[in-house]
């Protein structure tokens, strides 16, 4: 039916409402259709059917037929026409499956609507469930209730209404109203049928209440007419008009005839509640809303799961399960400086800076867990270098988010909003996420739900990028606007120089640097260190009480001051289960009799020497060269790798991997588990191994460009088209289920394909043309694949640009790379879906000069032969660059040409990355 007629159609189920009386007297001409005389028997009865009444005086009269008989000839008609062909016996199990229908219609309805409908919807579908399920319990006691089907109809009708309810939504509630009251004014009158035969013998007035039942299912009977005739004229104008106009035909009119009635019924029975099914009709509408919430939560978790969080970051995290909090009795004063300046009204930022080893992360953990205790933490971010996750900016306000809105539950709702109106919101730049995820949300927070939230940010140096620090520091700084909440920020890291310059241009600050600490407090908090690391292996090993001495412990501190990190390491070096304590004790002690003005070396020296202890020349030059090929590597790669995923990277034997890594647990987190992930204790041991003067020295460019070699010798093997072996090349990235991708993208092919461009370009030209070329004229399509498929390929075009700057310009190289950015920026986008249409879309629609169409064309399997009409080379457009929503009327470069700003007739400002086209920040509110 079309949409005009269901709102024409609702006017039949206008409901009066509760306060509006009937007045029957008012309505004797309304009425009279509905009404009849006395005589309930219209047509006298044959002499047969009398001696069969005076036989079975007992047996319940079909009282819907006797109303049945009195509707006119039209009526009737309509209501026979409309009636289903029932085989005997079967009339209770057809009524049954109506009423069922009704409940499920019901029940469906609620399900789609209850959440945004208002309390009356509820109330009726309730009502609806109550009375049908009532209903079903009368017949299924009177068998012979309903024999002739006229109370089925109406039960049709009641499910009709309902139905129609599915597609008129804006008529949704009258049709609601109708059908809840149809179905509780047929349990009423079943409920008093039923109690009559039961009880005929001893009721005096059995004749009048005979009339009145009749009376009130013939008003029902007439109502059920005109609302099957509604329906079988469809759209036909014409009655649609009349029946709309006739007040008669309204749904008030037939209350009006119910509810006289029903008063009249009520005289002569005396009624207990007849709809029953309370508690179980709220049982099914509570198991929707049950089901709502669950929907809901799982809605939230869908949403936040697409705030991707940086693994290790947050405090607790099972990456730093085993890493050091300060010991009771030290770093006292510190401590509570800055638990004072936390709840103060003081500068916003506490900056804590110290070189390497001083102990800042230490500090930032055992502050985080005494806020955190206190109630006042809301989010951490522990940066570390080399770890994929937590060694760059870009799940850095993503994972803050997370947290803080699993502390802050008034968070919840404005973060979901803003990722539901930006799905994409992690391919945004760091200025958007700031924007949408936290500020405007913390703005909306009531200072009542969280009075003080304290976010803490640990070594802001170990991520890459100078510019991303500024920004973090200067995005940051713009948290202090916001007054809705008590917010602070504590950071540490080493004073490097953006940190320095970033911190210069905003005054509401605290500094503190940790080596000009009082020597006397330093050397205190150190001592204390060794006296609980050293006493706790004397217990463990069964040592002498008096190991290790004090005087011993005086020599340790000497040599540890400044550095915590020497204190730690050397504790861990002694402790290790294989070795004698006191043996490794000493050696560290003698050591001390070799002056090095290097604190590093001072600290990496004595551990590593233990390496070539009885080994003659030759065994030291081959232990030195394993050193520097399985720990150099180690400390280079781009995010850790198992020991299981490093042994096929660098074609080295697990057991000899295993075997040389075992006395270097004191530098080292080396897990029992050979699929977790190998990683350095402290950023210091990398940056002296680095150090050209270090006698086990790891030389950077030449392990960057080993590793970049075993990346392109394990992707020349593996790679290959439709790698997962999909079934259809159309499949979707969201219906690529993640065990597939698992199981054929190993952690050592993910590895390569993610980050040998980095490992390319740290060998600073060690890698020559001659060896990417090949690689890249038979396997770029398969390196996009697995891009794609591993949700990398937005970065495509920058890893592309990344090889264009180490390619010579007019190479062959550098031609070939040029097409290839051409290319993936045209179908980086259809990639991103649909991964595997780079060799079907991705081909057919590049120009026919194309060297990637022209290279690959002839290698893609069961290429389609389709015609299309395509330029013969790349077009000037780059790339379109789309978000407005309406016309762009000015454009600007930024002076370093690096970014392009959009102004739009929608009132917003937009900015773009020229790089790689991607939108960096909207700008709303504009004129």
């Amino acid at each position: 039916m079309p949409r005009p007629f269901g709102k024409r159609f609702s006017h039949l189920f206008h409901r009066r409402k509760e306060s509006e009386k009937p007045i029957i007297e008012s309505r004797q001409n309304e009425t009279q259709e509905y009404s009849t005389n006395n005589d309930v028997y219209p047509v006298p009865p044959k002499p047969a059917d009398q001696a069969i009444q005076s036989t079975q005086t007992l047996q319940p009269r079909d009282l819907w037929q006797a109303a049945y008989n009195q509707l006119d000839e039209t009526q009737r008609q309509i209501l026979s026409i409309n009636k289903k062909p029932i085989k005997p016996g079967d009339e209770n199990n057809t009524l049954k499956n109506l009423i069922d229908q009704v409940i499920q219609t019901t029940t469906e309805e609620y399900k789609k609507y209850h959440l945004t409908a208002d309390g009356n919807f509820r109330k009726a579908s309730w009502k609806i469930v109550n009375a049908a399920l009532s209903f079903k319990d009368i017949i299924g006691a009177v068998s012979a209730l309903d024999p002739t089907q006229h109370a089925a109809s109406v039960w049709n009708i009641i499910s009709l209404g309902l139905t129609m309810a599915k597609s008129y939504s804006e008529s949704r509630e009258a049709l609601f109203g109708s059908s809840e009251y149809l179905a509780e004014i047929l349990t009423y009158g079943a409920f008093i049928e039923k109690n009559f035969y039961e009880n005929r013998n001893t009721i005096t007035n059995s004749h009048s209440i005979e009339q009145a039942l009749v009376r009130l299912y013939k008003g029902i009977l007439c109502y059920t007419a005109q609302i099957q005739q509604m329906y079988d004229a469809s759209i036909g104008q014409k009655i649609l008009n009349t029946v709309i106009n006739n007040p008669r035909q309204s749904l008030t009119t037939f209350q009006a005839v119910a509810e006289d009635e029903r008063v009249k019924l009520a005289q002569w029975v005396s009624l207990d509640y007849y709809l029953r099914h309370e508690q179980e009709a709220n049982n099914i509408l509570y198991k929707i809303d049950g089901l709502a919430d669950s929907t809901n939560q799982l809605l939230a978790h869908s949403l936040l799961e697409k705030l991707t969080f940086a693994e290790g970051a947050s405090l607790d995290s099972f990456t730093d399960q085993h890493q050091d909090f300060c010991l009771p009795e030290t770093r006292t004063d510190l401590l509570e400086q800055i638990s004072k300046w936390a709840q103060s009204e003081g500068p916003f930022i506490f900056w804590l800076s110290g070189m390497a080893g001083t102990g800042k992360s230490t500090i930032a953990r055992t502050v985080a867990r005494s806020f955190q205790q206190k109630g006042l933490l809301g989010a951490t971010f522990f940066f570390k270098r080399g770890e994929a996750d937590r060694g760059n900016s870009k799940r850095f306000i993503s994972t803050l988010t997370r947290q803080l809105v699993d502390k802050n539950p008034g968070l919840k709702s404005e973060v979901l909003h803003a990722v539901e109106n930006n799905l994409e919101i992690m391919t945004r730049s760091l200025n958007i996420q700031f924007e949408k995820l936290l500020y405007q949300p913390l703005t909306k927070l009531h200072p009542d739900q969280t009075p003080t939230i304290i976010i803490i940010i640990d070594a802001l140096d170990e991520c890459d990028g100078d510019q991303d620090l500024k920004l973090i520091l200067n995005l940051l700084f713009k948290l202090e606007k916001i007054k809705s909440v008590h917010l602070r920020v504590f950071l540490t890291s080493r004073p490097e120089l953006p940190i320095r310059y970033g911190f210069k241009d905003h005054q509401n600050h605290r500094d503190l640097i940790l080596q000009e600490l009082p020597k006397s407090v330093i050397e205190h908090d150190i001592r204390l260190f060794f006296e609980s690391k050293l006493l706790a292996i004397q217990k463990e090993r069964s040592l002498s009480p008096d190991w290790p001495g004090s005087e011993k412990i005086e020599k340790l501190v000497a040599m540890a001051i400044p550095l915590f990190i020497f204190a730690a390491t050397i504790c861990r070096f002694v402790g290790e289960r294989k070795w004698r304590p006191e043996q490794r004790l000493e050696k560290i002690i003698d050591s001390a009799s070799v002056s090095s003005e290097d604190e590093m070396a001072r600290t990496y020296t004595p551990i590593l020497s233990q390496l070539l202890a009885g080994a003659n020349e030759e065994e030291t030059h081959q232990l030195v060269k394993e050193f520097q090929h399985i720990i150099g590597t180690i400390i280079l790669l781009a995010s850790p790798l198992s020991l299981n995923t490093l042994s096929l990277l660098i074609e080295f034997p697990l057991d000899d991997i295993n075997n040389r890594l075992d006395g270097f647990h004191s530098v080292l987190s080396i897990p029992v588990d050979f699929e977790a992930p190998v990683r350095i204790l402290h950023l210091s041991f990398r940056d002296y191994l680095l150090d050209k003067k270090c006698p086990f020295y790891v030389p950077e460019q030449d392990t960057h460009t080993r590793i970049a070699s075993h990346c392109l010798r394990l992707m020349k093997t593996r790679l290959k088209e439709n790698i997962c072996e999909l079934q259809s090349y159309g499949i979707q990235q969201e219906d690529i289920k993640t065990e597939i991708i698992k199981e054929y993208l190993t952690a050592d092919i993910q590895y390569a394909c993610r980050y040998w461009v980095h490992h390319v370009e740290q060998s600073k030209g060690c890698i020559m043309n001659c060896d990417l070329l090949p690689f890249l004229q038979d396997h770029f399509l398969h390196w996009m694949e697995v891009l794609a498929l591993m949700g990398g390929i937005s970065e495509a075009v920058g890893l592309i640009d990344i090889l264009k700057s180490t390619a010579q310009l007019g190479s062959e190289l550098s031609e070939f790379l040029y097409d290839a950015e051409r290319f993936t920026r045209q179908n980086s986008y259809m990639a991103a879906i649909a991964p595997l249409q780079i060799y079907r879309a991705g081909l057919v629609f590049a120009p026919t000069k194309s060297i990637i169409r022209q290279i690959f064309c002839g290698k893609v399997e069961d290429q389609l032969a389709v015609k299309t009409e395509v330029e013969d080379s790349w077009s000037s457009n780059l790339q379109t660059l789309q978000g407005h929503s309406s016309t762009v009327c000015s454009v600007a470069f930024s002076p370093d040409g690096r970014t392009l700003a959009s102004a739009s007739d929608d009132h917003t400002i937009k900015l773009w990355d020229m790089a790689t086209g991607v939108e960096q920040r909207t700008l709303t509110g504009h004129s």
